[in-house]
Parts: C-alpha cells; structure tokens; sequence
C-alpha cells in the first residue's frame, strides 16, 4: 500500500476568504493614498507659489525696475492660463510679456495634479501680478486658487496679495475644513 502523503494549498473557500481580504486591504490604502499624494501636491503648490512671489518682490527691489509674474502663452505673452509655468521677468517697460530686452529672472513650474484660477481683473481673468521698484503691488490687487483634479474644496488654496506686495494664505477661520476667501465665503472646486 501506497503512503498518503496530505495535499498542500488552499481550499477554495481559504482563497475567495484571501481575495476578499486583499481587496479590502487595497481598498483602504488607495483612498488613503490619494489623500496624502493630494496633501503633498497642495504643500508643492503652496510653496512654489510662495517662491515665486518672494523671488519677484525681492527682484523689484534688487533691480529697482517693474518686476512681472506671469504664465508666458506662445507668444510670449502674459496669458490666462495659469497651470503653465510661471515666469518671472523684468518689465521697466510694463508690458507684460517678452522683448529682446527683457530678463528673465526664473521659472516656476507648477505641479500638474491640480489647477489654478486667477480672480478677475475686469469681465475676465487676471493675466499677471506686478510688483513696483519698492516692493509694493503694482496695479490692481487680486489672488490666485489652486484645487485638485479631485475638485475637493477641502484641498484647494487660496493667494492673495496685499498693496504692500506682501501674499496671505487663505484660512479656515470657521473650522469646517474649508477655506474661506477674503469676504468669507469658502472656497470652491467646481
């Protein structure tokens, strides 16, 4: 007589039980996964645009001349698409985008995993923030809001430069998790 040797491996119910619980498990960890990767991108804006504003400030002063943040379209002028790289360039001219004479001071990107809207300026959206010789605002004050590809307006942020050129972050004074814009009303991610 031939010795029973015992079978190995899984049941069919210990493998629908092992599925089940892989799936669940994955499950978990990509929806908390997605909302470190968004929290990571919204620090990665945040301070890029932070960058930005203090590298332009600084070099109005430096070089005492009009000193324009802008995104650059292909014609080298200052656009309204505001998910393209920001420049930073001297402007002594104010006109607000490219010449032979022009120094460009730096180039920002700006990561991809979201978008930004600029307040208007007039019936459309803004085109470029100015600062003067002495650091100050240059025309009309405005912001800038960044929200997620997943529209939660939980993660969105908002820009906002004073007269005196210096930036504020929007704050959620009322505790809901959301953002509130200059007059008080939340933020919004259609």
């Amino acid at each position: 007589m031939i010795p029973c040797t015992p079978q190995r491996g899984f049941t069919l119910l210990e493998l629908m039980i092992s599925i089940t619980v892989v799936t669940v498990i994955t499950a978990s960890v990509s929806g908390t996964w997605g909302a470190i990767v968004e929290r990571h991108t919204r620090y990665a804006v945040q301070s890029t645009l932070s960058q930005t504003f203090a590298s332009a400030r600084s070099s109005a002063v430096k070089f005492a001349e009009i000193t324009t943040i802008c995104p650059l379209d292909a014609a080298m002028e200052c656009s309204r698409d505001w998910d393209r790289p920001l420049t930073v360039f001297l402007d002594p001219m104010n006109e607000r985008g490219l010449t032979s004479d022009t120094k460009i001071l730096r180039i920002f990107e700006i990561p991809e995993d979201g978008s930004i809207k600029a307040s208007k300026s007039g019936p459309m959206e803004r085109r470029y923030f100015q600062y003067n010789p002495n650091g100050t605002a240059r025309g009309t004050l405005g912001n800038l809001v960044w929200c997620p590809n997943s529209h939660n307006s939980s993660s969105a942020i908002q820009l906002r430069m004073n007269f005196g050129g210096r930036i504020t972050w929007a704050r959620d004074s009322n505790q809901d998790g959301i953002k509130e814009d200059a007059q008080g009303q939340p933020l919004s991610c259609p």
